[in-house]
């Protein structure tokens, strides 16, 4: 096989590829063999179909099955070859596939993840925060759980910290309303960091039947009728209603049920939740700063198509939320494309990451298991109230097990990774961070 390769860009080639007859003669005969076993044709038995019949039958689909076999197993070979990768189909013109030919030659256009070398990926220093559960902070969550038992009473004074208050809300530019900003008899409860700062504080400190205007300045991530612009909303507060907790005693905590009979049983159960989420933010935090240094260590191009791809997949996720929580939202194409260019740098940075990650999993052959597959779907389908096998089926149908298989392998590989990084966990008291673990000691592989 002989070709050439043009640089368009670092990540899109242009290919002029000739692939010797012989090499296309013997995929043909290869693919008649197996047809030949598998075809029943009236008056021949199985396997037993001359050649010259199954070409009058079946010549155009083989010779069109073969070409387009051939041309992606050549290209995808060649960049391999390369050090490239071919990133979906490539664009492919001008096949010459005469009989009498020596070559079958074509022309594709193909992007690419272009070559670059791993460096040391193993022993990655990062440092994370982690705060020691105090008894203010079991204090704070049991406060919670009393204030979600709570019985409330309307009350007439000024709004204050943990009441219910109900308002009507709309918001404006200039004088102009802005749509879907109207809304009546909306609910909440104030303090405890629950809800946008600016309209808890616009709230704060107001009564019954009183208006108000306050300004906010909306983020350029914000929605996209809003986004970048400052606007001024007004308020009407309906009314106030005020909590009444029941009492902490034993009798409370067994009402909550889970077995538990006495407060200080709560405060322990409180203790433990509280210990597990501290160890999951930790966790979470690790790894988001894990990843962040290792896009930093490689610096290549990637493919435009697949950004292109992880910004509409981030701005559809966007419009399901927002749609769930407004049903007559519209986004406006201009609106969309202004979603999407803000957020391209993230997506090719989330892009470069998910290469990464595949390129480890493979140099470390890391690769989910028929077992590890199974106890992930297991999971899931408890989530979907659904059995297993039902829904392996679905997502086969749909082609969504590619892609359930590919999340377990990264998310395999992003563990991997963290376990192999010199994590030093640093404890937040009094705002003063104490080293509370150092690198993990070297396995036995690496001493």
């Amino acid at each position: 096989m002989t070709s050439t390769i043009t640089d368009i860009d670092e990540c899109t080639k242009r290919l002029e590829v000739a692939i010797p007859r012989a090499e296309v003669t013997k995929e043909v005969n290869r693919t008649y063999s197996r047809l030949a076993g598998q075809v029943k044709i009236k008056g021949f038995r199985q396997g037993k179909v001359p050649r010259r019949i199954l070409e009058q039958y079946y010549g155009e689909e083989v010779q069109a099955e073969v070409v387009t076999r051939v041309i992606s197993t050549s290209y995808r070979d060649l960049l391999e070859k390369k050090g490239m990768r071919a990133v979906g189909e490539a664009n492919v013109t001008d096949i010459v596939n005469d009989d009498d030919s020596a070559d079958l030659t074509y022309k594709a256009t193909v992007e690419v993840i272009p070559p670059f070398e791993m460096g040391e990926y193993k022993g990655i220093e990062i440092e994370v925060a982690s705060h020691p559960v105090t008894g203010e902070m079991i204090e704070d969550q049991i406060k919670r759980f009393l204030m979600q038992a709570a019985s409330y009473e309307d009350v007439e004074r000024a709004s204050e910290a943990e009441d219910y208050i109900t308002f009507d809300i709309a918001g404006f530019e200039g004088d102009a309303p802005v749509p879907d900003t109207d809304r009546k008899n909306e609910a909440l409860l104030l303090g405890g960091g629950r809800n946008e700062k600016e309209l808890e504080e616009a709230l704060i400190g107001m009564k019954p039947g009183e208006e108000k205007d306050f300004e906010v300045d909306i983020p350029k991530e914000g929605p996209p009728n809003m986004a970048g612009k400052t606007l001024r909303f007004h308020l009407k507060v309906q009314s106030i209603k005020e909590p009444h907790p029941p009492a902490l005693d034993d009798e409370f905590v067994r009402a909550l049920g889970g077995g538990l009979s006495s407060v200080d049983e709560f405060r322990a159960q409180i203790k433990k939740e509280i210990e597990t989420q501290e160890e999951s933010t930790v966790h979470q935090q690790g790894v988001s700063l894990l990843l962040s240094k290792l896009t930093e260590m490689y610096s290549f191009e990637v493919p435009t198509s697949l950004v292109n791809s992880e910004a509409a997949e981030r701005i559809a996720e966007y419009e399901r939320q927002a749609g769930q929580e407004n049903p007559n939202l519209e986004i406006t194409t201009g609106q969309r494309e202004q979603m999407r260019e803000s957020i391209l740098p993230q997506a090719a940075e989330r892009v470069r990451q998910m290469i990464l990650i595949d390129r480890i999993r493979e140099s470390e052959g890391l690769e989910a298991g028929p077992g590890e597959v199974d106890a992930h779907l297991v999971g899931l389908a408890v989530r979907y109230q659904m059995e297993p096998d039902q829904l392996r089926e679905r997502m086969e149908a749909t082609g969504g097990m590619e892609s359930f298989v590919r999340n377990i392998n990264y998310n395999k590989t992003v563990d991997w990774l963290y376990d192999q990084a010199k994590v030093d966990v640093k404890i937040e008291e009094d705002g003063v961070a104490e080293e509370a673990q150092a690198a993990p000691e070297e396995s036995e592989e690496s001493k």
